[in-house]
């Protein structure tokens, strides 16, 4: 009888949830994405196998429901409209100095990849191994340093390229859509003179993890590693996340980035025997007395400490949904899968602990 009453409630919640996300939607389009979306939270997983084992129907068998699903992921596109709502309900999460974690990377086939079309040859950072794959741009706010990461973007691009142009795109998007509150956070790899100089130049406020050491940001000839830890501590910041809680010793200092000599704040963060080492960007002058430069170094430790919950995001919803076991042929299947990985991660989340029936799907 519970699970009845549970699976009516995952029936009429996820109905009303697909209605919303697709409002344009035909009945046939409404009646498959709402299909692939129960299976999906269901049985949580994406391999099409799983699904049509689970999701038969006496008639039809597994062979027959897994390819209507691969009909169904061909023949529509759910990655449109799904990529509407989680801009506009993360954007929508984003208020004055939000961590916008910003994240450039892949979804890689754990066999190989072979006869996949578009795929490309690249090294997996998550895993430590070389995999084909395809680049991935993501990007989630963190509301309040303790809250839970809300995606706002996860846009899969066909290849390899590592596309840093796509990830400018969205930057853009992000700030304008949201008047510039939050603050784009980003890990080592967006340090290039291309990427930060573009932040820059279009005044977005932003903390870059360094990668490159051997800049010469201060004009010393020194690297910014020991420019910095040549420093004394300049003051302390207590780091919070929504798993984790740490005391940091900053240092920073002001600095030149680039031909241009651009201004940036170069800041140490060190925890827990780590230190990383960022470029804090105020989206534009850099403050001129040292309670303002103060505010900026540790706000960018803060900043940084907290995008970590989109690597915990975005694990999650690669692990939880198996989307890179997914043995789909075409680019346009795996991204409608990853869409809708995205809408059932966002319908578990935020859109079914808000419903009426909730309280009946606990008990």
């Amino acid at each position: 009888m519970a699970d009845t009453i549970a699976v009516q409630v995952l029936e009429r919640t996820t109905g009303k949830f697909v209605s919303e996300v697709f409002p344009s939607g035909s009945k046939p389009f409404l009646a498959a994405a709402g299909t692939i979306l129960r299976g999906i939270v269901r049985t949580g997983t994406t391999v099409l196998s799983d699904l049509g084992r689970t999701m038969g129907d006496g008639e039809t068998g597994e062979k027959g429901v897994r390819e209507r699903l691969s009909g169904w992921l061909e023949r529509y596109d759910f990655d449109g409209d799904a990529k509407r709502r989680v801009f506009e309900e993360g954007t929508a999460a984003v208020g004055p100095g939000t961590t916008i974690a910003v994240d450039l990377g892949d979804i890689s086939k754990e066999f190989g990849g072979g006869g996949m079309e578009g795929m490309a040859m690249g090294y997996d950072g998550s895993r430590g191994v070389t995999a084909m794959g395809h680049d991935l741009v993501s990007a989630a706010a963190v509301p309040c340093g303790r809250g839970r990461a809300v995606p706002i973007a996860v846009r899969l691009h066909k290849g390899r390229r590592r596309a840093w142009t796509k990830v400018c795109g969205l930057c853009d998007a992000i700030m304008e859509r949201t008047g510039g509150r939050g603050v784009l956070t980003v890990d080592r790899g967006g340090d290039s003179e291309a990427f930060v100089g573009f932040l820059l130049a279009r005044r977005h406020r932003a903390v870059v993890r360094v990668k490159d050491m051997g800049r010469d940001v201060f004009g010393t000839g020194r690297h910014v590693d020991r420019e910095l830890l040549s420093l004394p501590v300049l003051a302390t910041v207590r780091l919070r996340s929504a798993k984790a809680e740490f005391t940091a010793s900053v240092r920073w200092r002001p600095g030149w980035f680039g031909p241009l000599r651009l201004p940036v704040l170069a800041v140490a963060s060190s925890f827990e025997g780590h230190t990383v080492f960022l470029y804090a960007l105020p989206g534009g002058p850099l403050p001129a007395a040292p309670d303002g430069l103060r505010a900026l170094a540790l706000a960018a430790a803060r900043n940084y400490f907290e995008r970590w919950s989109i690597e915990v995001l975005f694990q999650d919803i690669k692990q939880f949904y198996g989307i890179e076991r997914a043995r789909v042929r075409t680019f346009r299947r795996l991204r409608n899968l990853l869409a809708l990985c995205v809408l059932a991660h966002v319908y578990m989340s935020r859109f079914l602990p808000a419903a009426r029936d909730y309280k009946t799907v606990l008990k």
